[in-house]
């Protein structure tokens, strides 16, 4: 369902000087005018929503729309305009939010106009116990973690929890046992059902600002399959590492001096959103790429190695060592998350093996 709230701001040229007056310097000001204040699924009212105007690295406004004065002087200037419905860092039950943000030029003189969608900037996932699994299990609940934090679904939790986007993983206890359910990638207005079943599958200017919020989202059902029988495997070793897939599923766990074993797949180029990893010209001496499958280009089935000193760097990186690319090798380190948007990494190496 599409729901539309519009809010608008504007900014009058206000001059204090006469035709004979030179000014030292042009201001204008900002007025408040609210065409509809819609209640969001959020329960939060646009008058509650956070206005920040910012001009470069300084932030010039940062107030409750419900609480701005009717006059705010602006000099002219390239601004940052941004609306929110709240501050959101952590994962929490119930807690859709919504932003949008844009950027304005006053011109001395002019009005300008610019328009802001607030759109949900957060995912949700609401888990679903099926009726098989409540059979098969006496006491049950699951855990779903990310960088920022987690939340912990008991059995009779119907709430959904929402998670800034990015890699969450999923683990249920259940009979006492920790059972690793995978982990799913979220997105900016995904909502994901998440049904768990019992068996193992294989200068001065004017300014008017409109705000629209933007509540459709992507919903999406996924299934865990849990196998009654589960049993936890021999703890990690050099004799018994983890793959790369097991390793990526335990990067918001954050386990330290693991052994994971997969095939150099590449590096990492230097620029932080390119994630072309195989192009042999935009490898960099400071990470390597790990995965199971020798062939594997997506981002998110891989983990990046990050190399701090020579010890490792020397040996393993593919710029210095073309010969790396595809051999199969066995590292020791920290599981973090790596690079932004975060991805699975290996850092604070402690030991490898080429094998």
């Amino acid at each position: 369902m599409n729901k539309q709230v519009l809010l608008f701001l504007s900014l009058f040229v206000m001059c204090a000087c006469t035709k004979e007056e030179t000014p030292e310097k042009e201001t204008g000001y900002l007025t408040l005018n609210i065409g509809q204040a819609t209640s969001l699924k959020s329960g939060v009212e646009i008058t509650d929503f956070i206005l920040r105007i910012s001009e470069g690295n300084t932030e010039l406004i940062k107030e409750r729309i419900g609480d701005l004065s009717e006059q705010i002087a602006l000099p002219v200037g390239t601004y940052s305009v941004e609306a929110y419905s709240m501050e959101f860092s952590e994962p929490k039950f119930e807690m859709p939010f919504y932003s949008g943000k844009t950027t304005v030029d006053i011109e001395a003189g002019e009005t300008k106009e610019a328009s802001l969608i607030c759109s949900q900037g957060n995912a949700g996932i609401k888990v679903v116990w099926s009726d098989d699994f409540s059979d098969a299990f006496s006491t049950f609940q699951a855990e779903i973690n990310c960088v920022q934090g987690y939340l912990t679904y008991l059995r009779d939790e119907t709430r959904t929890g929402y998670f800034l986007p990015g890699t969450v993983s999923i683990s249920i206890l259940a009979d006492g046992q920790t059972i690793t359910g995978g982990t799913v990638q979220l997105a900016a207005r995904d909502m994901v059902t998440a049904t768990l079943k019992p068996y193992r599958d294989d200068r001065t200017g004017s300014l008017t600002i409109s705000i629209a919020i933007d509540e459709t989202v992507n919903e999406r059902e996924i299934e865990i399959i849990v196998d009654p029988e589960y049993r936890e495997t021999e703890p990690n070793s050099q004799e018994n590492p983890y793959t790369v897939d097991e390793g990526i599923r335990k990067q918001n766990q954050g386990e330290n001096g693991v052994w994971i074993t997969g095939y150099i797949v590449g590096s990492k180029p230097a620029t932080t959103s390119d994630y072309d990893f195989v192009t042999k010209e935009n490898w960099r001496d400071s990470n390597i790429v790990l995965a199971d499958d020798i062939d594997e280009i997506d981002e998110w089935n891989v983990i990046f190695v990050e190399f701090l000193i020579a010890q490792y760097r020397n040996p393993l990186n593919l710029v210095n060592n073309p010969n790396n690319l595809h051999q199969k090798v066995l590292i020791k380190g920290n599981i973090r998350g790596y690079f932004t948007p975060v991805h699975a990494g290996l850092r604070d190496l402690t030991g490898y093996s080429i094998l």
